[in-house]
């Protein structure tokens, strides 16, 4: 998937317009972001696709602030939820997984080099929430906790006042605790056969999830 990222980039960046797009002071840029996100293993979150909207006030030539805001809609994994049912003597296990919703929200800055091939770095800080779906959740439908993500990438100016971005982040997620997103009842805990789904180590901790994304951003007025 990174190898086709790269790819489009390197395409589009080839039949830009020769006339370079500067991030200069006073500048605001805005645009969407779509990426593949892989969560940490012991998050057990599968991997899945990204939607993000990032905004950015120019303070300088090489510095900006603004907000940056992610959705996803991964399933767990269902090893990571064993859960069996019996009947007599016949006993089925089985793991159960769910949607969620993910939503990934703070402010950010970005320091870049500026100019039509700009390398630049991105951090953000803020917070993360957890939707489950009501109709499997045992407790709570949702959990908030703080969150923050650093990376980088390249930015290609295409035009005056637009361009497009391939970059990498890591977004960490504080305090997560696996535990909530288990939907099954400890009335259907394996007891009987355990050994056939083992159960895995409890996870309550700092969790890194790597985001890879192309982004394309607007500058109103084409500045």
């Amino acid at each position: 998937m990174l190898r086709k990222l790269v790819l489009g980039v390197a395409v589009m960046a080839l039949s830009a317009s020769t006339v370079a797009a500067q991030t200069s002071a006073g500048m605001f840029a805005v645009g969407p972001r779509l990426g593949y996100v892989r969560y940490a293993d012991e998050t057990g979150i599968q991997e899945g696709a990204l939607l993000g909207l990032d905004g950015l006030y120019y303070i300088s030539n090489n510095l900006g602030i603004g907000f940056m805001l992610d959705v996803s809609r991964p399933q767990t994994d269902s090893s990571f939820f064993p859960a069996e049912m019996s009947f007599g003597d016949t006993t089925f296990s089985f793991g159960v997984k769910q949607p969620l919703t993910i939503v990934q929200f703070g402010i950010q800055a970005e320091i870049t080099t500026g100019g039509k091939f700009a390398p630049f770095l991105r951090g953000s800080v803020g917070g993360y929430r957890v939707t489950l779906d009501p109709q499997v959740a045992r407790g709570s439908s949702n959990f908030v906790e703080l969150g923050f993500s650093f990376g980088g990438g390249i930015n290609f100016a295409t035009s005056p006042g637009t361009a497009v971005r391939i970059e990498v982040r890591d977004y960490v997620f504080t305090d997560f605790d696996r535990s909530l997103l288990n939907p099954v009842d400890p009335a259907f805990a394996p007891t009987r056969f355990p050994e056939v789904l083992p159960a895995k180590d409890p996870f309550f901790g700092t969790a890194h999830n790597i985001q890879i994304a192309l982004a394309f951003s607007f500058t109103p007025g084409g500045q």
